[in-house]
């Protein structure tokens, strides 16, 4: 039999050889030479649909390839991610990641995803917003204790729409923390959840400001309390939950670009060049000083930190919390 330390090495030099060979050296150098498919595991119109289009145009123009989006939503962005993970890490699969999908999606259903953190490496940062409370805008309350004092007249028949696993988060640890019966309604999508808030359909819903901003300018919803550390500098008037008397409730959602595991270092340095010079000006700064949100610059080891922090800090949240995802 031959020995398998043999075997090993064998194919220890022949992955170096494949490395090595010119056709792939010329492969990682002449990045990207055929169209790149943009994986976005939500609804066209939510916000990381939104900032996927922008970055899509972007990378067109500066990496002269045709970046294609394709919309993959359904279990709080895991059908998306399953697909990416799946695919060949050569740069030209990629997904518009974010802190549902990449991060809560891991404390809420523990190796029942599909994929795992290791499936991934993150590409670049994109932006980070405050999550916010939307209530209609003909709705009378003027602040979340209006809104708790008619949930507890009325246990049971408040709604609060959540789209996607951060906002689901926000929806039980709000009913936990202000000791009320509502029910939470899942929609695939924080766009969704936020046409059916405007359509009277809902009670209030949380979503991020970049989804709800369209809904805001045509004055059918409004914010009731922003989720943030401190006021969104868009919407000053909001004041925080810590200020209406909710200490320590807080969330941010992100988004942010990810390859399968394994994309050749060349490639994704390529990528976070161009994603960084797209994300720190441009059509992005725009959306971000309209949405109040924030640029994720950052290198590779800086995009790997990142996210093995938020990874961490959400399981510990969620474990904490007691919320469930079937909740």
């Amino acid at each position: 039999m031959r020995n398998p330390s043999f075997r090993t090495c064998a194919f220890g030099l022949i992955a170096l050889c494949a490395l090595s060979h010119p056709w792939v050296a010329h492969a990682q150098t002449n990045y990207p030479e055929k169209p790149i498919t943009l994986v976005v595991p939500f609804t066209p119109g939510s916000g990381s649909d939104i900032v996927a289009r922008i970055i899509a145009k972007g990378l067109t123009e500066s990496m002269k390839a045709t970046v294609v989006i394709e919309n993959k939503p359904g279990a709080n962005g895991a059908v998306g991610a399953q697909a990416v993970a799946r695919a060949k890490p050569d740069g030209y699969t990629l997904l518009l990641g974010s802190a549902t999908a990449n991060a809560v999606n891991y404390a809420f259903f523990p190796g029942k995803l599909g994929y795992e953190p290791s499936s991934f490496d993150m590409v670049a940062g994109l932006g980070a917003s405050d999550v916010s409370m939307y209530i209609q805008s003909g709705q009378p309350w003027k602040n979340i204790q209006d809104l708790i004092a008619e949930a507890k007249k009325n246990p049971g028949k408040l709604s609060c729409g959540s789209g996607n696993a951060v906002t689901q988060v926000a929806c039980e640890y709000f009913k936990r923390r202000a000791g009320i019966d509502v029910v939470t309604v899942p929609y695939k999508s924080n766009s969704q959840s936020l046409t059916d808030l405007a359509g009277a359909q809902l009670a209030f819903a949380f979503s991020d400001s970049t989804a709800a901003q369209a809904f805001v300018a045509s004055t059918k919803v409004r914010a009731l309390a922003s989720a943030g550390v401190k006021r969104n500098s868009v919407a000053p008037e909001v004041s925080t939950f810590a200020e209406q008397g909710l200490k320590d409730f807080e969330f941010t959602a992100w988004t942010a670009v990810f390859a399968p595991a394994g994309i050749p270092v060349p490639v994704a340095e390529k990528l976070n060049a161009a994603i960084n010079r797209l994300s720190d000006g441009g059509e992005m700064a725009q959306l971000r000083s309209k949405a109040g949100s924030t640029a994720m610059v950052m290198d590779l080891a800086g995009a790997k930190r990142f996210v093995n922090r938020e990874i961490s800090s959400w399981k510990k949240y969620v474990e904490e919390t007691g919320v469930k995802a079937d909740q």
